[in-house]
C-alpha cells in the first residue's frame, strides 16, 4: 500500500529533472550493484530512502527490500510500492516513526544539497534513530570532480557552495571523503568505504559552467548510446590546463586511457564503445567522481 503526507516545501529545482541515457544505462546500474552489496551487508531489508525522488531505490532493491520508506520534498505521484513522506531533509531526519531501519540510503548526490550544518544534523539524527549495526550510505558530490577544479583547494563552508542547475537553480556543496568520514565519526557512524561514481562523465563536464575547455564527455556518451558516433572525437580530446593538484594526475591518466581506447577500438558499435569507455572509470573512493558514496555502520 502507498501512503503519502502533504508536501510541506516547494523546491522546483527538484521537479522534472532530465533523465539522460548515461543516467538510465550506467548510473542506474551503478546504484543497482551498490544497493545489492549494501543489502547483503545490512542486518535486514528495512530501507529508508533519503531524497527518494521517484522511488528508484525501491525498484532496484526488488524482493531484497522487506520494507521501504521514502522521504522527499516531492514524493512520487505514481503508485510506487512503499510509504512516502514529504519532508525537507535540511530540517533533519523527519517523521519516519520510531522503528529503526537496516539501511539509510541517499543517492544522486543528495548529501551535497544540504548545507554542512544540515548534513551534520542529519547524520546525528540517523545515528540516534538507527540501531547498532545499521548501515548508512549517503552520496555527495565529489570535491575533486573534473567538473569544478576551482574548488579543489577550497575549505568547507560558504566559499565551496556553488549554484547548480537541475530543473531550476539550486545550491550544492561538494565533499572530500575524509570530510564525510569526519562527519560520520562525530555522529557515531564508523566509516567502511567510499566509492566514486561518474568520474569521466559528470553532467557538468564540458558545459563550461565551472571550468572552461573540458570535452563534452557525457554528451558524447549519450550520442553513442543512441547509436551515433558523430561526436566521438570529443572522447579523444585532451584536457585543458588544470590546477597543480593530485586530482589533476588522476584525471589526466584517465583521459590518456580513454584516448588509447578510442583510437584502437574503431570497429566497435557505438553502444559497445560507450560501454567500454564507461568501464574505464576507476574503482576509487577519493572524491574524483561526480558522485561520492560514503558508507558507514552505526556503532
Amino acid at each position: 500500500m502507498t501512503t503519502r503526507t502533504d508536501v510541506r516545501q516547494s523546491a522546483h529545482a527538484y521537479l522534472g529533472q532530465p533523465r539522460d541515457a548515461v543516467r538510465e544505462t550506467f548510473e542506474r546500474a551503478f546504484f543497482s550493484a551498490e544497493l545489492g552489496r549494501l543489502l547483503a551487508e545490512a542486518p535486514g531489508g528495512r530501507v529508508l530512502d533519503l531524497g527518494c525522488a521517484d522511488g528508484l531505490v525501491r525498484e532496484l532493491g526488488g524482493a531484497r527490500v522487506d520494507e521501504y520508506v521514502g522521504i522527499d520534498l516531492h514524493p512520487p505521484d505514481t503508485e510506487t510500492e512503499g510509504e512516502f513522506f514529504a519532508h525537507d531533509l535540511g530540517e533533519g531526519l523527519g517523521p519516519v516513526g520510531d522503528e529503526s531501519f537496516d539501511l539509510y540510503f541517499a543517492s544522486f548526490g543528495v548529501a551535497s544539497h544540504l548545507a554542512p550544518e544540515q548534513l551534520e544534523r542529519l547524520c546525528r539524527d540517523i545515528a540516534a534513530h538507527a540501531r547498532p549495526g545499521s548501515l548508512v550510505a549517503l552520496e555527495a558530490l565529489g570535491l575533486f570532480s573534473l567538473e569544478w577544479p576551482s574548488l579543489w583547494e577550497t575549505p568547507p563552508g560558504s566559499r565551496r557552495t556553488l549554484p547548480y542547475r537541475l530543473a531550476a537553480e539550486t545550491r550544492v556543496h561538494p565533499w572530500a571523503p575524509s570530510e564525510l568520514e569526519g562527519i560520520f565519526a562525530d555522529a557515531g557512524i564508523a566509516s567502511l568505504r567510499a566509492l566514486d561514481r561518474s568520474v569521466q562523465a559528470g553532467p557538468k563536464v564540458g558545459g563550461g559552467d565551472y571550468w572552461p575547455g573540458l570535452p563534452p564527455v557525457r554528451a558524447s556518451l549519450n550520442d553513442l548510446l543512441s547509436g551515433t558516433a558523430a561526436s566521438v572525437e570529443a572522447l579523444a580530446a585532451p584536457l585543458p590546463p588544470l590546477p597543480a593538484h593530485p586530482a589533476a594526475r588522476v584525471h589526466h591518466a584517465l583521459v590518456a586511457r580513454r584516448q588509447e581506447l578510442v583510437g584502437s577500438e574503431r570497429d566497435l558499435s557505438p553502444q559497445a564503445l560507450a560501454r567500454a569507455i564507461w568501464a574505464l572509470d576507476p574503482s576509487t573512493g577519493g572524491g574524483f567522481g561526480h558522485g561520492l558514496l560514503a558508507v558507514g555502520r552505526v556503532e
